[in-house]
């Protein structure tokens, strides 16, 4: 039987791999890969075949709308009247939401590309009787994920 589990890069990992190995699990059992990181940079706009699920025009359209109804409200008192100021205020809120979506998509993949450490998969050989115990270690190492494998 095969045990999978991946866990975060952190002394959790290596304390799970001694209470493996204390239980009675040789180190020819245990087999640790750490992933890589993504080595090019995230593409800032999305094509019709890959997504983020961040959409840039989402904020656009809501802070265009809530300052299109503020800017039509106001043109009843300013000059120029509300149709007008409804139309700058919908241009000011769109531009806003795009430009506050950009910095946001712009931050967020940096970070993900950046600072964080990857995951390490974890896979252990062991007989039927061992699989409970290996998995119980795991869960109390603070593992991500688990999978019994036959």
């Amino acid at each position: 039987m095969h045990v999978v589990s991946s866990f975060d890069h952190s002394i959790y990992l290596e304390l799970a791999i001694t209470a493996l190995e204390e239980v009675g699990i040789s180190k020819e059992h245990i087999y640790a890969v750490p992933l890589r990181r993504r080595s090019e940079q995230v593409k800032m706009f999305d094509t019709i075949h890959s997504s983020d699920g961040v959409s840039l025009l989402d904020a656009g359209f809501a802070l265009g709308t809530a300052l299109a109804v503020v800017g039509s409200s106001y043109g009843f008192i300013l000059k120029g009247g509300p149709i007008l100021w409804g139309i700058i205020g919908a241009v000011v809120g769109f531009t806003v939401g795009v430009f506050l979506d950009g910095l946001r998509k712009k931050r967020n993949s940096k970070l993900s590309a950046g600072g964080k450490s990857t995951e390490v998969v974890v896979l252990v050989s062991c007989t039927n009787e061992e699989v409970k115990q290996v998995e119980s270690i795991f869960w109390e190492h603070l593992a991500l994920g688990v999978a019994v494998c036959d």
